[in-house]
């Protein structure tokens, strides 16, 4: 597989993402997160049929199952002011829209964006990556979502914690990764990465965040196996009398 990674990087050495798998397959010391250009390239291509291989072929099921663990802690609340990172189409959108006052999504490619502003869920829409956007925004929330997002991030601090300044006290913070086995975290050669509950919990504390829900489940399938996801739902401590 290296072999053969590395030959299509002599013929396409542009290719972000062949070169993000090329690392994982060196056991090298992975990158902080994908580069941008590597997420661009990845779903420049494939935001047109998203939705159909992923919910289709592949059994999507992170948005609904996210849903269900946030319901238990928060259903029947309303008005909310709902910050989703790494919006895409809006599957997760659609799931959430129900809870919202306002919903405003994050993305970094602009052909997501063109597909998620067709499906009409959202307030305001941002091509943007989302720690730049997090750190630059002055609004603060009810609830940040990142549905399948965090993926893309090695160590989970780098992002939870910029996302946390942006909660309200007593806000939500929810997001859904791949369940590793390797701790902290680890750059599998698909070119995302898997985190374990102990990495999830650990950056939750750096972050001053309780941890309401950490609950294993379906994501998809993959080369026909079924991929295990950890759906997290944490709480920003709300202000005391």
């Amino acid at each position: 597989a290296r072999e053969a990674y590395q030959q299509y990087l002599s013929l396409t050495p542009d290719n972000a993402e062949a070169e993000l798998i090329l690392q994982a397959l060196m056991d090298n010391t992975p990158p902080a997160r994908a580069p941008d250009e590597c997420i661009r390239q990845l779903y420049s291509r494939f935001a047109k049929f998203y939705e159909r291989n992923m919910c289709e072929e592949l059994e999507y099921s992170a948005p609904e199952q996210l849903r269900v663990v946030m319901a238990k802690h928060i259903d029947g609340t309303k008005d909310l002011d709902i910050l989703e990172l790494g919006c895409g189409t809006g599957l997760a959108g659609e799931q959430i829209k129900p809870w919202a006052h306002s919903l405003i999504g994050v993305d970094l490619s602009p052909e997501m964006i063109e597909q998620s502003s067709a499906a009409g869920l959202y307030d305001e829409l941002h091509t943007a990556e989302i720690t730049a956007f997090l750190q630059q925004d002055s609004n603060n929330y009810h609830m940040v979502m990142a549905c399948d997002t965090f993926i893309y991030f090695g160590d989970l601090n780098q992002v939870i914690a910029p996302a946390t300044e942006r909660l309200l006290p007593g806000g939500w913070l929810a997001f859904s990764v791949e369940k590793g086995i390797a701790p902290p975290y680890q750059l599998s050669d698909s070119g995302r990465y898997t985190h374990t509950e102990e990495h999830i919990r650990s950056a939750a504390t750096h972050a001053k965040l309780d941890v309401l829900s950490i609950t294993e489940g379906f994501l998809r399938y993959e080369y026909g196996k079924p991929v295990t996801g950890l759906f997290t739902l944490l709480r920003c401590p709300p202000v005391t009398p």
